[in-house]
């Protein structure tokens, strides 16, 4: 069986963007949904997922405080 391996964790983390990080996420659970999935892989793959997981909540946390603080700036504005 032949697989792709996702790029690899560490500290390119920080530069990968939601949509990519989003993209890689369904990948893995795509490669973990079949049914000859390669077992020593496994492992690997649901620790980068769990990574993945982490990464895009922390980008949606941001993304809703920096909102907040947005619209509050407009509602003082008026």
């Amino acid at each position: 069986m032949t697989t792709t391996s996702p790029p690899s964790s560490g500290s390119s983390d920080e530069s990968i963007g939601y949509v990519d990080a989003m993209a890689e996420l369904e990948a893995i659970l795509a490669e973990l949904d079949r049914p000859d999935v390669d077992i020593d892989i496994l492992a690997d793959r649901v620790e980068r997922a769990s990574q993945l997981v982490s990464l895009c909540r922390e980008r949606l946390e941001r993304a809703r405080l920096r909102v907040t603080e947005i619209v509050a700036d407009l509602e003082t504005d008026d």
